[in-house]
């Protein structure tokens, strides 16, 4: 995905750059097509070689390619603090100072470059050492994503949507209905999911019956199908807003955003942005600039419309999405009463009677006693961590045997009647080679097993030493004990956190990434909020 990001340019130009007598300050290459150091070198001017540039061109004509060259979405309004205001629904553009002042920039981009440039996508180098802190990032990879929107952590199902609330009339625009864009019913919001904008720690709101018309857009992409999403990004939020008046987002959740952070509506408009004929890249050199000698910017024609399909969760699933997780964000037409009694009764409030894969009580006689637990399994750890491990580790290393009598660690088992998935439910560990060396400081290839479920799941100490590789074969996970027992359809899929304070299982899933079912005793965010661990009994 492209990064952007002038203190990551600058860093890397630092010390390369050097006045040349054969390079004369102005325009030195222009060409149309890709952005790559070979077409750049191809289009010199007369009289200006690559060696008279810079020793490392080649790589440095790469960074500015994907640095530089696209128009930074910050330059649409001049500052990162607009831009996080108004994604969250806020600013004086959006809750009313001077509407010809505040909206000013944004209607000059859309009048001389909102059609005629590639946009990137929003990313602020305010944002990089937050990022990284929180876990939406790492030291390796950096990135300046905004609440919301990081493509790194928390946009799974490449897809993002805007929520308004107002239709531009009371400032003189035509409205929703007059510009032919659909309202639908917003159903509910899970607080936490957007608590960079809302700054709310946990909570849920639900809009039953009606509520103030409401019109929601958004596009979605395919993975290396990227180039354009700034530009679908801009459409969707800053243009309408410059154009048709719309402002003011959902109570609680941001105005734009990754659809996993958006309310639960019944559905949505789609748009797309195309690339008529190639992109024209032109690099401009000022010797005098020194580590900033060499910049680059675009032009393209760019064209906005409506998706193919109907609407957004019809293109998503035409470009091969799986439908049950969008059903997850956008339930249909007239969906929101079903949503809502599934929300309240399942996620919310206790069930009546007997779940058939919620509330499941262990089998003692299989089973350990509850080892930790949150919600309705409440139940501590040891305050002692050492003793805490010697008891669960203990339990797991119990003597557990394979059916033709070889010895094997004992599973451990997470029950989970909050969970939003079915697979996570009932999840199997069955850890496949010997348990690291008990440790808290997270170095020297040791493990806190409480830690690990609990709140850090992850695949190496933080001094990079493996401990818990589901790709190494450290252990296998499943969604039935018969299953488990038998070998038979372990999960593909797992990915792991960085001492995040995201426990088990982060985003493993059957067959691919499923997100929000992790549980965590540190933050909120997951739907693991009722949820225990069992270890397996040896049999007698």
């Amino acid at each position: 995905m492209t990064k952007i990001s002038n203190i990551a340019l600058v860093a890397f130009l630092a010390g390369a750059t050097r006045t040349s007598a054969e390079c004369a300050d102005g325009v030195i290459s222009t060409f149309a097509g890709d952005c790559t150091h070979t077409n750049f070198v191809a289009n010199l001017v007369e009289g200006c070689t690559e060696a008279d540039l810079f020793p490392t061109l080649s790589a440095q004509v790469e960074e500015i390619c994907t640095y530089d060259a696209p128009t930074q979405f910050v330059e649409i309004q001049g500052t990162y603090q607009k831009d996080r205001r108004y994604f969250a629904g806020g600013s004086a553009l959006v809750d009313g100072g001077n509407w010809a002042v505040d909206s000013g920039q944004i209607t000059r981009f859309a009048a001389n470059k909102g059609s005629s440039t590639i946009i990137a996508w929003p990313e602020y180098a305010a944002r990089e050492g937050y990022n990284v802190a929180r876990g939406l990032a790492t030291e390796e990879m950096p990135n300046g994503y905004p609440a919301n929107m990081n493509l790194y952590a928390g946009c799974e199902l490449n897809t993002a949507m805007c929520c308004f609330t107002d239709d531009g009339t009371d400032d003189g625009f035509a409205g929703f209905a007059a510009n032919g864009d659909d309202t639908t019913d917003v159903c509910h919001h899970e607080l936490e999911l957007s608590r960079e904008s809302n700054f709310i720690e946990e909570g849920w709101s639900v809009f039953p019956g009606s509520e103030t018309a409401t019109h929601c857009v958004g596009f979605t992409w395919t993975d290396g199908d990227d180039e354009l999403i700034g530009n679908m990004m801009y459409d969707i939020s800053l243009r309408n807003t410059a154009n048709k008046g719309y402002l003011k987002s959902v109570p609680g959740s941001p105005m734009c955003g990754c659809v996993e952070h958006m309310p639960v509506v019944e559905e949505a408009a789609c748009r797309t942005a195309a690339k008529v004929g190639e992109a024209t890249y032109t690099f401009t050199y000022e010797a005098a600039l020194g580590e900033d000698a060499l910049s680059a910017s675009n032009a393209a024609t760019i064209t906005y419309g409506n998706c193919a399909a109907a609407d957004l969760k019809a293109q998503y699933v035409a470009n091969g999405g799986d439908e049950a997780l969008m059903n997850e964000h956008l339930v249909g037409a007239g969906g929101c009463e079903d949503d809502l009694e599934d929300y309240l009764n399942e996620e919310r409030f206790l069930h009546v009677g007997q779940h058939p894969t919620k509330y499941i009580t262990p089998d003692e006689s299989k089973w350990s006693e509850l080892i930790v637990g949150e919600g309705v399994y409440w139940l501590p750890p040891d305050l002692e961590d050492a003793a805490a491990d010697a008891q669960f580790r203990s339990l797991i290393e119990g003597g557990c045997k394979n059916d033709d009598g070889s010895p094997r660690l004992c599973m451990v088992r997470r029950v989970c009647s909050s969970c939003s998935a079915d697979s996570h439910r009932d999840i199997y560990y069955q850890r496949l080679t010997d348990l690291p060396p008990f440790g808290t400081n997270r170095t020297a290839g040791e493990m806190y097993i409480h830690d690990l479920f609990m709140n850090n799941w992850v695949k190496k100490t933080a001094d990079g030493v493996f401990i818990n590789d589901m790709g190494a074969g450290d252990f296998a996970l499943y969604s039935s004990y018969d299953d488990a027992l038998a070998g038979d359809n372990a999960w593909t899929y797992c990915n792991y956190g960085n001492f995040d304070n995201l426990g088990f299982p982060r985003d493993c899933g059957p067959t691919g990434y499923v997100g929000n079912n992790w549980n965590s005793y540190k933050r909120s965010g997951g739907h693991a909020n009722h949820h225990g661990f069992y270890v397996e009994k040896p049999a007698p």
